[in-house]
This record gives C-alpha cells, structure tokens and sequence, in this order.
C-alpha cells in the first residue's frame, strides 16, 4: 500500500507522537509498503538507515505566531496553514491511507476532491478534543490507540472503539548493556550510589516535583538514592529551587538533553527508572525505553502506563499519582537489594521485547486499516 504518515511537527520537534511517526515509518517500509512522511519545514530528519521514505516538507505558521485565542485554536491554525501548503502533494500522491495524529487535523479529509480513494486513519495517542471535533471525525475511516486507557478515552468521546496497537521502542538501540563508570562519574555519582533516571521535557505534568519531595521522605532517608533528571523545560528552575529548599539538591543531577540514541548509555549508567507523571499519560515511550534498557521502573499509576509497566510488580512498581511517600516506599524497595533491581529490570527488557516493539506496533496499525 501507499502510505502517509502526516503531522506537522515530526520535522521540527521531538517528542512521543514524533518517535511514533518515524519508528512506524521505518516498520512499515520494512514490511514492504511505499512510505511518505508530511511535516512541516524543519530540520529534524532521523537516520532512516537507507530506507526509502519519502519525506516531504512545507511552510506553516508556527502556533506562537498565531492570535492568541486559546491553545487548541492556535494549534488547529498552525496545522490547517501546513495543511493548505501540503494538500496539492497529497493530492497527488494518490496515497490509500493517510495516517494522522491530532484531531486538529480531521479538516483534512474534508479538503480532498470528490472521489478520492484515499482514506484516514487516527492514530490517537492522547485527547486533543476541541469544539465541532466529533463531526469532522465522521471522515476518519479507522480508528486505533496506543494502549486501552486511550482506547476508553477515544471511545467515549467520539463513540468509536479504537483497535489498540500500543506504542512500540527500538530494541535494537534500547536494550540492556554495560555499566560505563566514566560517566556515572563524569555525571557525579559514587559507585554505592542507587540512581533512578528520567529522561524526557522537564514539565509541570511529569510529576518531577513528586520524585524531588520523595527524597526527603523518611523511607529514603540514610539511603544513597539519588535522581538522574534528562531534559529541560520550563519547570527546570523550579525543581532546582524545590531541590535546594528540601535540602536534596547534593542528591539530583540536571542533565541537559542528550540526542534520543544516545539515551540507552545513560540508563545503563543508572540503576533504575522514576516516571512520576500527574497527568493521564496514553502510554510512555520513554518509560518503555527505559524498561528495554533492563531498568527497573517506578511509576505512576495513572493513565497508561500500567499497561506499559505491568500491574503485577514483576517489571516494575506503580506508585499513586502525586504521592511522595508512595513513591519513595518503592524507590527504598529496590535500592535495598541489587539483585531485586537485575531481576525486576531482566523481567522489564524481556516484557518491552516481546510486546512493544515497533514491528508489533505497525503489524497491529495494518490489522486496523485492512479491517477498516
């Protein structure tokens, strides 16, 4: 089949939906289908190994440049200005499926002249719902989400039960590998320390501040715990000031961004993974990531990710949301015993590696569209 992946942002920023795109265009060039991607002019373009994706780009107007009349307005601009530069090419594409990401782009199949064969399919991976939303959506020809939780979601507010593909990772650039102790010390942590690590935007809804207060719990305390924080973002400096203010901050370790290949070295120099999200996160790439690297996680248990992780405690620990001492109690558990943490992390690269790769994920993508 002809195939198109389209959003607007895969060519100018990073992030979860960007990863989805890219990994599922090299799975489905692999599994022998001719592959396109539409995103917007940028210079993001990923090592596609030789593969030949087609990748097209084209101006848009950028949501910060828009009339300031609410986030969701100024996303479906930005999106219908790529849309207008983009459709002509699509057009002529002549394409059987076009894969979107966002709501804010179910206008598209609605521009495309009478008699197209071209169909939609939404790829969900959150809740993007706005005003009028549900009508442009009685376009859209199949339905799939990246875990039941957004399946739920989906369904109950579009009333179309979405077929789930989960999200996937690469394990062949994600899986266990050697400590390297020259960054651990590069990073600054001592060999008896225990380090979680997470990598990912340094935001108000990835809970971090839950991960920072957990260190100044009472289970942790006498403990040679410390965080491992990957990212940036606009609660950077904020966490550093809740850091010092707890009397922790000779416990975190702020690591600027690193390029997303680099991150299995990282994980490998850490002992186990923190993911405190507050929010109703779909799935969690990066806690699957992390996972496929052999560490085990503690997370929270909301949205997605207990699919993800598992409920069982065999790959990893869920935690309650936005609960300092639950988070800490868990974190204490695996710091005391090391072989708890191999084995748990053992479990964790096994479950990643056997139900969420990005082959699995596009093999359930086609399931979707041949069903549809």
């Amino acid at each position: 089949m002809k195939i198109a992946l389209f959003d607007v942002t895969v060519t100018v920023s990073f992030g979860g939906i960007q990863t989805a795109v890219w990994e599922l265009a090299r799975a489905l060039h692999d599994a022998g289908h001719q592959v396109s991607v539409f995103g917007g002019d940028g210079k993001i373009r990923p090592d596609l190994g030789g593969r030949e994706i087609a990748v097209h780009t084209f101006g848009f107007t950028p949501r910060d440049q828009v009339l300031d009349l609410g986030s969701r307005f100024r996303r479906i601009w930005e999106r219908w200005s790529f849309a207008s530069q983009a459709l002509p090419t699509l057009v002529a594409g002549d394409f059987d499926w076009v894969i979107l990401t966002k709501p804010f782009d179910f206008f598209l199949p609605w521009r495309l002249p009478a008699g197209s064969r071209t169909r939609f399919c939404f790829m969900s991976g959150g809740t993007d719902f706005f005003r009028g939303d549900r009508r442009l959506g009685r376009k859209v020809d199949a339905w799939v989400a990246c875990s039941h939780f957004n399946a739920w979601q989906i369904a109950h507010h579009y009333k179309r039960f979405p077929q789930v593909m989960f999200n996937g990772v690469d394990v062949a650039a994600f899986s266990p590998a050697a400590r390297a102790p020259d960054l651990r010390q590069q990073l600054g942590f001592a060999a008896d320390d225990v380090v979680f690590a997470f990598a990912g935007r340094l935001v108000g809804w990835k809970g971090l501040a839950v991960a920072i207060k957990a260190l100044a719990e009472p289970a942790l305390a006498g403990l040679p715990v410390k965080l491992l924080l990957i990212g940036d973002g606009d609660a950077r400096a904020g966490l550093g000031e809740l850091a010092a203010r707890l009397g922790v901050a000779d416990r975190v370790v702020f690591q600027a961004p690193v390029p997303h290949r680099e991150l299995p070295k990282y994980y490998a120099a850490a002992d186990g993974g923190v993911f405190p999200s507050i929010g109703d996160e779909a799935f969690g790439i990066t806690i699957a990531e992390a996972m496929a690297c052999g560490l085990p996680v503690v997370a929270s248990h909301i949205g997605g990710i207990p699919e993800v992780v598992g409920n069982e405690g065999a790959c990893g620990l869920l935690a309650p949301a936005g609960d300092p001492a639950g988070f800490a109690a868990a974190m204490a558990g695996l710091a005391a015993e090391t072989s708890y943490r191999q084995r748990l992390g053992a479990a964790a690269a096994a479950r990643i590696r056997e139900q969420f790769t990005w082959t699995l994920a596009a093999q359930r993508l086609l399931r979707a569209l041949a069903s549809a």
